[in-house]
């Protein structure tokens, strides 16, 4: 009897070894293509022709409601954090599951960084920047008004660290390409971090892509599942 309980607790705790740990909170943001406006030269004499008739507020807030359709997202950008590697898809969107317990997020935009081993060169210690290497580094955090109940994102872009912290998403791209908005963002309160959308120029991204493959040895590859018994990232942005 006294062996069939060691054999019976030996094979569930095989199972629970063999189970796959899913995250079911995500990071995830949308990177859109930074259109450029263009002026329009009016050389037409104001006294002969009357200028366009002003359109009333109604028509102009449903324009700006619906103007986020319009902008297409910008895919084929590297991107990671904590281990994770992954690439945004057709709509700009990026996304990792959430290991971290605290609201502060770093966001480094840089073509390269450098690894730092523990053991050359299959163990890596933790990445640091290179010095001739251009980037920006932003410190995105998640605070909350008590008066007023309400979450926000403070976002600041700070000095560039030489070491890079661990709650760190890398955008793998030319800082000059990528643009974040900086300032107070309101925000509602869930488990998932669904940060600002970020402006970019659509650019040939191949430089890039073979730098990543030079480090995708080091990452895990995302691979995102859907199930019928919980929301989707879609539904779940769509829902917020």
């Amino acid at each position: 009897m006294k062996s069939f309980k060691i054999v019976f607790l030996i094979i569930i705790s095989t199972c629970i070894s063999s189970q796959k740990i899913k995250s079911n909170a995500v990071i995830t943001f949308f990177i859109k293509e930074k259109k450029v406006k263009e002026i329009k030269s009016e050389n037409h004499n104001e006294r002969i022709v009357s200028k366009s008739l002003q359109q009333p507020s109604f028509v102009h807030g449903i324009e700006k409601d619906r103007s986020w359709l319009d902008q297409p997202g910008v895919d084929g950008l590297y991107a990671s954090y904590l281990g994770y590697l992954t690439v945004s898809d057709k709509n700009g969107q990026i996304t990792f599951p959430r290991q971290q317990q605290n609201d502060i997020i770093h966001l480094l935009i840089t073509p390269e960084v450098q690894p730092e081993f523990m053991i050359s060169p299959t163990l890596i210690h933790n990445w640091i920047t290179k010095k001739k290497s251009p980037a920006d580094f932003y410190e995105i955090n998640r605070k909350k008004n008590k008066k007023l109940q309400t979450y926000y994102f403070d976002i600041k872009k700070i000095k560039i660290p030489e070491k890079i912290p661990m709650n760190t998403i890398i955008i793998y791209s030319d800082p000059d390409t990528i643009n974040l908005d900086t300032g107070i963002f309101l925000n509602t309160y869930s488990t998932n971090f669904i940060l600002p959308d970020l402006q970019a120029k659509k650019i040939n991204s191949i430089k890039n892509s073979l730098y990543t493959l030079s480090i995708k040895q080091y990452f895990e590859q995302i691979n995102i599942e859907s199930e019928n018994d919980m929301q989707t990232i879609s539904s779940m942005v769509m829902n917020q």
